[in-house]
């Protein structure tokens, strides 16, 4: 059975400085875990979507249920990271998914970044994900990975408006 996660986040910031500190969001003293992002792929599009494949390196940095420790030997997890930067329609989305550790779990994350209709200066983040345990006692490491999960994507955000806060975003527009 599949665990889903549903949430928003509102940035007090416009949608161009949004996604333009996107880019630079690692490191942040909420996304510790992340130990490196490197650019596998950049294009831009028929469309003009400029389109970008990442691979980040998460460490594991949580403890187990006890149950579950002899089957979760890896330190790391490779994240595939791929992001659609439409300026026109002024739309950013990214779609994350671990492509290591699939035995154990695989978690799918898609953000789209759109301005806030009620603000033009603020910018709304929608997350879903959709985490999954083929393992005939997954739904114990979904409901774990699902509790993690919820935590771990407000720090996220909360990374991301540090950054964009720290650094005063005007710096980067234009970068998408």
């Amino acid at each position: 059975m599949v665990k889903e996660y549903f949430g928003t986040y509102t940035f007090p910031f416009n949608w161009e400085a949004v996604v333009s500190g996107f880019w630079v969001k690692y490191p942040n003293p909420y996304s510790k875990h992340v130990v490196s992002e490197d650019v596998v792929s950049r294009s831009l599009s028929e469309n003009n979507v400029l389109v970008t494949k990442r691979l980040l390196v998460k460490e594991r940095n949580f403890h187990m249920p006890k149950w579950a420790e002899k089957y979760v030997t890896f330190k790391n997890v490779f994240v595939i990271e791929e992001s659609y930067c439409d300026i026109n329609k002024k739309t950013f989305t990214s779609f994350t998914r671990n492509f290591s550790s699939n035995s154990l779990m695989t978690i799918i994350e898609k953000c789209v970044y759109t301005i806030d209709p009620n603000n033009p200066n603020q910018t709304i983040c929608t997350k879903q994900a959709h985490i999954f345990s083929p393992l005939l006692f997954g739904s114990g490491i979904e409901q774990f990975a699902l509790k993690r999960f919820k935590k771990n994507a407000d720090k996220a955000s909360q990374g991301l408006q540090w950054i964009l806060e720290k650094f005063q975003v005007n710096k980067f527009k234009g970068y998408c």
